[in-house]
Protein backbone atom coordinates (compact mmCIF):
# COMPACT_ATOMS: atom_id res chain seq x y z
CA UNK A 1 0.00 0.00 0.00
CA UNK A 2 2.80 2.37 0.92
CA UNK A 3 4.43 1.81 -2.40
CA UNK A 4 1.68 2.59 -4.27
CA UNK A 5 1.58 5.92 -2.10
CA UNK A 6 5.09 6.55 -3.13
CA UNK A 7 4.37 5.97 -6.58
CA UNK A 8 1.29 8.08 -7.06
CA UNK A 9 3.27 11.16 -4.98
CA UNK A 10 6.10 10.93 -7.46
CA UNK A 11 3.89 10.79 -10.52
CA UNK A 12 1.85 13.97 -8.84
CA UNK A 13 5.42 15.67 -8.59
CA UNK A 14 6.90 14.69 -12.06
CA UNK A 15 3.66 15.66 -13.63
CA UNK A 16 3.84 19.19 -12.14
CA UNK A 17 7.64 19.73 -12.28
CA UNK A 18 7.72 18.65 -16.28
CA UNK A 19 4.85 21.08 -16.55
CA UNK A 20 6.66 24.01 -14.87
CA UNK A 21 9.52 23.14 -16.91
CA UNK A 22 7.28 23.10 -20.36
CA UNK A 23 6.32 26.94 -19.48
CA UNK A 24 9.78 28.21 -19.20
CA UNK A 25 10.78 26.70 -22.13
CA UNK A 26 8.07 28.19 -23.56
CA UNK A 27 8.45 31.73 -22.62
CA UNK A 28 12.19 31.86 -23.08
CA UNK A 29 11.86 31.29 -27.00
CA UNK A 30 9.51 34.36 -27.02
CA UNK A 31 12.04 36.71 -25.56
CA UNK A 32 14.29 38.62 -27.67
CA UNK A 33 18.23 37.32 -27.90
CA UNK A 34 20.53 40.58 -26.10
CA UNK A 35 23.61 40.50 -28.23
CA UNK A 36 26.17 44.04 -27.17
CA UNK A 37 23.60 45.91 -26.58
CA UNK A 38 20.93 45.45 -29.45
CA UNK A 39 18.17 43.19 -29.74
CA UNK A 40 18.14 40.72 -32.23
CA UNK A 41 14.61 41.55 -33.31
CA UNK A 42 15.44 45.39 -33.35
CA UNK A 43 18.13 44.88 -35.65
CA UNK A 44 15.72 42.39 -38.28
CA UNK A 45 13.69 45.24 -37.82
CA UNK A 46 16.09 47.70 -39.06
CA UNK A 47 17.17 45.58 -41.82
CA UNK A 48 13.94 44.89 -42.83
CA UNK A 49 12.75 49.15 -43.05
CA UNK A 50 16.78 49.59 -44.91
CA UNK A 51 15.63 46.80 -47.26
CA UNK A 52 12.03 48.80 -48.07
CA UNK A 53 13.69 52.36 -48.47
CA UNK A 54 16.17 50.68 -51.27
CA UNK A 55 13.44 49.16 -53.02
CA UNK A 56 11.31 52.84 -52.68
CA UNK A 57 14.61 54.63 -53.88
CA UNK A 58 15.25 52.62 -57.10
CA UNK A 59 11.54 52.57 -57.67
CA UNK A 60 10.98 56.32 -57.35
CA UNK A 61 14.38 58.28 -57.54
CA UNK A 62 12.43 61.40 -58.16
CA UNK A 63 10.28 61.23 -54.63
CA UNK A 64 13.72 60.70 -52.78
CA UNK A 65 15.32 63.83 -54.37
CA UNK A 66 12.19 65.95 -54.36
CA UNK A 67 12.06 64.99 -50.38
CA UNK A 68 15.53 65.72 -49.94
CA UNK A 69 15.17 69.43 -52.34
CA UNK A 70 11.80 70.32 -50.37
CA UNK A 71 13.90 69.62 -46.69
CA UNK A 72 16.36 71.90 -47.83
CA UNK A 73 14.14 74.76 -49.10
CA UNK A 74 12.96 75.13 -45.84
CA UNK A 75 15.86 75.88 -44.10
CA UNK A 76 16.33 79.56 -42.97
CA UNK A 77 17.44 82.03 -45.55
CA UNK A 78 19.39 84.81 -44.81
CA UNK A 79 19.85 87.50 -47.75
CA UNK A 80 23.47 88.51 -47.59
CA UNK A 81 24.08 92.53 -46.42
CA UNK A 82 24.09 95.12 -49.02
CA UNK A 83 26.89 96.03 -50.63
CA UNK A 84 27.73 99.33 -50.18
CA UNK A 85 28.68 100.90 -53.24
CA UNK A 86 31.03 103.77 -52.71
CA UNK A 87 29.95 107.08 -54.17
CA UNK A 88 30.35 108.32 -57.42
CA UNK A 89 33.42 110.17 -58.01
CA UNK A 90 32.49 114.41 -58.12
CA UNK A 91 33.46 115.04 -62.20
CA UNK A 92 36.39 117.20 -62.42
CA UNK A 93 35.53 120.73 -62.97
CA UNK A 94 36.72 121.94 -66.29
CA UNK A 95 38.62 125.61 -65.35
CA UNK A 96 36.83 128.17 -67.53
CA UNK A 97 39.36 130.23 -69.99
CA UNK A 98 39.61 134.08 -68.48
CA UNK A 99 37.37 136.08 -69.99
CA UNK A 100 40.05 137.39 -72.58
CA UNK A 101 40.30 141.79 -72.35
CA UNK A 102 40.16 142.88 -76.27
CA UNK A 103 39.50 146.42 -77.31
CA UNK A 104 38.25 147.01 -80.78
CA UNK A 105 40.47 149.73 -82.54
CA UNK A 106 38.68 148.41 -86.58
CA UNK A 107 40.32 149.97 -88.73
CA UNK A 108 38.72 151.16 -92.29
CA UNK A 109 41.65 149.99 -94.64
CA UNK A 110 43.87 147.08 -94.86
CA UNK A 111 41.21 144.32 -95.26
CA UNK A 112 38.23 142.92 -97.60
CA UNK A 113 35.15 140.92 -96.88
CA UNK A 114 35.14 137.53 -98.46
CA UNK A 115 32.08 136.52 -100.40
CA UNK A 116 31.83 133.65 -98.66
CA UNK A 117 32.70 132.14 -94.92
CA UNK A 118 36.53 131.61 -94.98
CA UNK A 119 38.06 128.43 -93.05
CA UNK A 120 40.68 129.79 -90.78
CA UNK A 121 43.59 127.15 -89.37
CA UNK A 122 46.43 129.17 -89.07
CA UNK A 123 48.37 132.10 -87.33
CA UNK A 124 50.86 134.46 -88.39
CA UNK A 125 52.72 136.64 -85.72
CA UNK A 126 54.22 139.53 -86.58
CA UNK A 127 56.22 142.78 -85.05
CA UNK A 128 56.09 146.16 -85.71
CA UNK A 129 57.75 149.35 -84.35
CA UNK A 130 57.43 152.96 -85.07
CA UNK A 131 59.99 153.68 -87.27
CA UNK A 132 59.18 157.61 -88.17
CA UNK A 133 61.25 159.02 -85.14
CA UNK A 134 60.28 159.67 -81.66
CA UNK A 135 58.67 156.29 -79.41
CA UNK A 136 59.54 153.22 -81.00
CA UNK A 137 56.21 151.71 -79.09
CA UNK A 138 54.06 154.32 -79.93
CA UNK A 139 50.45 152.59 -80.48
CA UNK A 140 49.21 155.66 -82.94
CA UNK A 141 52.28 156.09 -85.16
CA UNK A 142 52.52 152.23 -85.61
CA UNK A 143 48.42 152.42 -86.82
CA UNK A 144 49.70 155.11 -89.06
CA UNK A 145 52.58 153.23 -90.78
CA UNK A 146 49.76 150.63 -91.63
CA UNK A 147 47.84 153.33 -93.14
CA UNK A 148 50.51 154.28 -95.14
CA UNK A 149 51.14 151.10 -96.84
CA UNK A 150 47.66 149.49 -96.99
CA UNK A 151 48.31 146.88 -94.83
CA UNK A 152 46.39 145.82 -91.52
CA UNK A 153 46.16 142.96 -89.19
CA UNK A 154 43.42 141.06 -86.62
CA UNK A 155 45.11 141.77 -83.72
CA UNK A 156 48.21 144.04 -82.19
CA UNK A 157 49.51 143.17 -78.84
CA UNK A 158 51.16 146.42 -77.23
CA UNK A 159 54.33 146.34 -74.74
CA UNK A 160 51.59 145.91 -71.63
CA UNK A 161 49.71 142.71 -72.73
CA UNK A 162 47.02 145.26 -73.93
CA UNK A 163 45.11 143.21 -77.00
CA UNK A 164 43.72 144.99 -79.82
CA UNK A 165 41.05 144.43 -82.56
CA UNK A 166 42.02 145.92 -85.93
CA UNK A 167 40.24 144.16 -87.92
CA UNK A 168 37.21 141.00 -87.71
CA UNK A 169 38.15 137.39 -87.56
CA UNK A 170 35.62 136.56 -90.67
CA UNK A 171 37.25 139.30 -92.79
CA UNK A 172 40.96 138.78 -94.28
CA UNK A 173 43.34 141.60 -93.48
CA UNK A 174 46.28 142.20 -95.46
CA UNK A 175 48.61 141.10 -93.15
CA UNK A 176 51.14 138.55 -94.81
CA UNK A 177 51.70 139.67 -98.39
CA UNK A 178 53.35 137.86 -100.95
CA UNK A 179 53.56 134.20 -98.79
CA UNK A 180 53.64 130.31 -99.03
CA UNK A 181 53.41 128.54 -96.35
CA UNK A 182 55.91 125.32 -95.68
CA UNK A 183 53.37 122.94 -96.81
CA UNK A 184 53.15 124.96 -100.69
CA UNK A 185 49.60 126.57 -99.94
CA UNK A 186 49.76 130.10 -101.18
CA UNK A 187 47.24 133.21 -100.42
CA UNK A 188 47.93 132.50 -96.87
CA UNK A 189 45.71 136.18 -96.06
CA UNK A 190 42.33 133.59 -96.80
CA UNK A 191 42.93 131.48 -94.14
CA UNK A 192 44.79 133.08 -91.47
CA UNK A 193 44.62 135.32 -88.87
CA UNK A 194 47.39 138.30 -88.34
CA UNK A 195 48.73 138.76 -84.95
CA UNK A 196 50.99 141.67 -84.49
CA UNK A 197 53.46 142.50 -81.49
CA UNK A 198 54.84 145.94 -80.52
CA UNK A 199 58.97 145.27 -80.15
CA UNK A 200 62.03 146.23 -82.25
CA UNK A 201 64.71 144.03 -83.87
CA UNK A 202 66.70 144.87 -80.79
CA UNK A 203 64.05 144.53 -77.77
CA UNK A 204 62.59 141.43 -78.35
CA UNK A 205 58.75 141.18 -76.38
CA UNK A 206 57.70 141.44 -72.82
CA UNK A 207 56.32 138.95 -70.53
CA UNK A 208 53.30 140.50 -70.60
CA UNK A 209 53.29 140.09 -74.26
CA UNK A 210 54.01 136.79 -74.40
CA UNK A 211 51.02 136.52 -71.05
CA UNK A 212 48.83 138.29 -73.77
CA UNK A 213 48.83 135.90 -77.02
CA UNK A 214 49.03 132.95 -75.31
CA UNK A 215 45.10 133.71 -74.23
CA UNK A 216 44.94 135.38 -77.52
CA UNK A 217 46.08 131.79 -78.62
CA UNK A 218 43.89 129.80 -76.62
CA UNK A 219 40.65 132.01 -76.96
CA UNK A 220 41.14 132.13 -81.08
CA UNK A 221 41.53 128.16 -80.36
CA UNK A 222 37.67 127.59 -78.84
CA UNK A 223 36.83 128.81 -82.83
CA UNK A 224 38.92 127.01 -84.91
CA UNK A 225 40.80 124.27 -85.84
CA UNK A 226 43.99 126.24 -85.87
CA UNK A 227 46.81 123.27 -87.70
CA UNK A 228 49.55 125.84 -87.96
CA UNK A 229 51.15 128.73 -85.92
CA UNK A 230 53.82 130.14 -87.87
CA UNK A 231 56.33 133.55 -88.37
CA UNK A 232 56.20 135.95 -90.78
CA UNK A 233 59.47 134.82 -92.04
CA UNK A 234 58.66 131.43 -92.04
CA UNK A 235 56.06 131.96 -94.79
CA UNK A 236 57.93 134.96 -96.67
CA UNK A 237 61.65 134.07 -96.05
CA UNK A 238 63.27 136.27 -98.74
CA UNK A 239 61.47 139.53 -97.56
CA UNK A 240 60.81 139.09 -93.51
CA UNK A 241 62.45 138.41 -90.94
CA UNK A 242 59.83 139.13 -88.26
CA UNK A 243 59.00 138.74 -85.98
CA UNK A 244 62.38 139.65 -84.11
CA UNK A 245 63.80 137.91 -81.41
CA UNK A 246 60.68 135.74 -80.52
CA UNK A 247 61.07 133.02 -77.93
CA UNK A 248 59.01 130.22 -79.45
CA UNK A 249 59.80 128.16 -76.42
CA UNK A 250 56.91 130.54 -74.37
CA UNK A 251 54.15 129.89 -76.25
CA UNK A 252 51.99 127.58 -74.81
Amino acid sequence: MKWKILLGTSLLVSSVLGGWWFWLRSSAENEPLVFENASLESKQATEQYDSAQEVREELSPELHTSSTSQAASTSEHIAPPPSLSSPSPTPAETTPLPTLQVTDHLLSFGFRTPPSPRTINTLVLHSSYNASGGDSFQFDKIIGQYEQYGVGAHYIIDRSGRIFRLVREEDIAYHAGESKMPDGRKNVNDFSIGIELIGTEESGFTEKEYAALNDLIADIKTRYKIKDIVGHSDIAPTRKTDPWKFDWKKLK
